[in-house]
Order: C-alpha cells, then structure tokens, then sequence
C-alpha cells in the first residue's frame, strides 16, 4: 500500500514537471516531433529468414486473399521459401506460378477437404497421385491426414513407393504409431510430422525423434512451445537435444489464418532470440532448405541481427 502511494506521489511530480513548468514543456515541445521522426522511419527487423513448411492455399483463401497479397507478405516479411500444399491443389500452382524461386510444391492426396478422411482407401487418388507426380515438378506428398490401423493399403504403399522412388518428402498429420508403420513400410523416408504431432508431448516426441532418424517436426500451431511467448522449458530441452530437427510453420489452413500470418511469424522471431544463434539459425531456415535438399544462404545474408 505504502509503496502504490510513493509511485502515485512520483508519477504527480513527473506530471507537474512536464505541464506547470517550462523546462518541462520545452522537453515536449522537442521530443514530440523527435518521437513522429522516428516512428515513421522506424522499420522492424524482419530477421532471421523463416522457412515457411505449413502453408496452404485452399478455395476458401484464394477467394479472399490474393496471390500478390501473399507473395507481397512473404517477401516483406523475409520469408523466401514457402512450403505450399492446398486443396484443391490449384491453389499451390496459383501461388508457384507467380513466384517458382519461392513456391515449394506438395501434393495434398485429395480432391476436396471430405477426402482427408478417406484417401488412404480410395483407388481414384491413387490414380490422381500417379498422374499429378509424373506431370508436375512437386517436391513431397502432404500434408495428408493418416492414423493407427490406415496404413496398409494399396494407396499408402503407393504414396511410399512413390517417395522412395523419386526422393519426395512425407508431410504427414499422424500420431505416433502411424509414423512408426509408414517408416515400417519404407525405413528410407523422409517424414516431416505436422503440427509436431498435434497435441504429442515432448517426452513421447524426444522417443520418435531419437528412434526415427528422418523424422523433421513442423511445428505450427503448436502454443504450448512458447505460451505467453517464452520457451517451455521441456520444449527447450527437447530443441537443444535436437536442434536439427525442427522447422517453422505459419498453418494458414483458412483466410483467418492468412490475417495472423504476420503474428506467428512475430512470435517466431520472438522466442527464437532465446536459443543459441546457430540453432536458432537451424530452426528459422536451414533445417527446411536441407530437408527438401535447396541451397543454404550464405552466412553474411542469413546472418541473425537481432539476437
């Protein structure tokens, strides 16, 4: 109580300096312009780079959010590789077709968002798959929904022989014993699990990481990571353990996704400045460019400012 009455009592002097006195109002008078000149030349710093691994474009979005209003974003913002997967897939072709350099493509194994459900068992994607991957230069499969017990079927084998065969990443929204039978099927594959997981906890994700050797986390949506924007300390122990392992995601899945895309990326770059340069280095950019196997940043480009 004492000391609410002492800050009280400051904050009154303070007040009376700066309007019953003319050194005070000569302060004002000089800072207020200092403040307008430096607020509308202040630019944020948009460092690191952020290689984005969960974007989606669907009808939804593209009616609402233009193709330049997304390139326009990413390049504003620093984010030179975008990891696009939508449905229908026209929607990523939208995107890679006004920006290739940026526009990294996947094939969602689907015609509409019913077919998530049901794809895994539907002999006419399985043709669409074989068509779409001999006709466009796609770098991966996903993200596609697949849990326990869907695995073995012959749309699934295909999708991994697929991925075996022409060196194509698994971008996968599954729980734990799904991955362990898809690696079962193809011990070579490289997966990169949605959403960590979704609501997978760190102990159980630090036991896949450690058993599976090509298994990347994408880790969008995932606010326990750094609720109230800092590190869970689990989380933080996990990404010091594996600090190869994890890529940025933004998981822009409707049109109020694509609103808050500069949040995410906000919060990104904000606990991001709470880990070693060099992993936050790994998380931001460099483990996505070598997943999908594209050329790294030189240092003095990709070099993190602001940490």
């Amino acid at each position: 109580m004492l000391a609410a009455i002492r800050i009280k009592s400051w904050l009154g002097l303070v007040g009376q300096l700066f309007t019953r006195t003319r050194v005070g109002r000569a302060l004002v008078f000089v800072s207020l312009p200092a403040a307008l000149v430096l607020f509308l030349f202040y630019k944020p710093s948009y460092s690191p780079p952020i290689f984005d691994a969960q974007v989606h474009y669907n009808e939804n979005s593209w009616q609402r959010v233009s193709v330049d209003a997304v390139i326009n974003t990413a390049e504003e913002l620093n984010v030179p590789w975008l990891l696009v997967g939508s449905t229908p897939n026209e929607g990523t072709w939208k995107l890679y077709r006004r920006d290739p350099e940026r526009v990294i493509p996947m094939l969602v194994p689907g015609f509409t968002r019913e077919d998530r459900d049901t794809w895994f068992n539907n002999p006419k994607i399985q043709t669409y798959i074989d068509e779409e991957i001999r006709n466009r230069p796609y770098r991966g499969i996903g993200e596609f929904f697949l849990y326990d017990g869907q695995v073995n079927t012959p749309v699934v084998k295909r999708v991994v022989s697929l991925a075996l065969e022409r060196n194509l990443v698994l971008h996968a929204r599954s729980d734990p014993n799904a991955l362990g039978q898809l690696f079962k099927l193809g011990p070579e594959l490289r997966i990169l699990w949605a959403h960590a997981g979704v609501f997978t906890q760190p102990e159980t994700i630090n036991k896949m990481l450690n058993r599976y050797r090509n298994l990347w986390l994408e880790i969008s949506h995932r606010g326990d990571i750094a609720p109230r924007g800092k590190l869970d300390p689990r989380w933080r122990e996990l990404i010091l353990r594996h600090p190869d392992r994890f890529i940025l995601g933004s998981g822009t899945y409707n049109v109020e996704y694509w609103y808050q895309f500069r949040t995410f990326l906000s919060k990104y770059r904000g606990w991001l400045k709470e880990l070693p340069p060099d992993v936050a280095e790994k998380i931001a950019f460099r483990n996505g460019l070598a997943l999908f196997n594209l050329m790294h940043l030189a240092p003095e480009v990709a070099k993190i400012r602001d940490i």
